[in-house]
């Protein structure tokens, strides 16, 4: 049985660098967010309003790098923070309807 190799320091460092852009961009847009790094080492982005939560992560490597919510869904390529920020806005939005 195969293992996956853990992420280096470098890759963890571009999706920290990524994540807290998107951090930005969010708190721009005045979304109450906070990016953490748990135990496992990877870094998360948690964006919360009204008892709704959503966790975003960095995913990828070699440069080519998305942001993906923890369940699954591909939320836009890391080129894209705003379109990304005003997604996530957007979701927030729609579940306090």
């Amino acid at each position: 049985m195969k293992t996956l190799a853990a992420p280096g320091r470098e890759e963890v460092e571009k999706r920290q660098v990524r994540l807290l852009r998107l951090h930005h961009e969010l708190k721009r847009l005045g979304v109450t967010v906070r990016v953490r790094k748990p135990h496992n080492g990877r870094w998360q982005l948690r964006v919360r309003r009204a008892g709704w939560t959503e966790t975003v992560l960095c995913a990828g490597a070699e440069g080519d790098y998305a942001y993906v919510s923890v369940h699954g869904r591909l939320l836009g390529p890391v080129d894209d923070v705003r379109y990304v920020a005003r997604l996530l806005v957007w979701m927030i939005e729609r579940r306090e309807r």
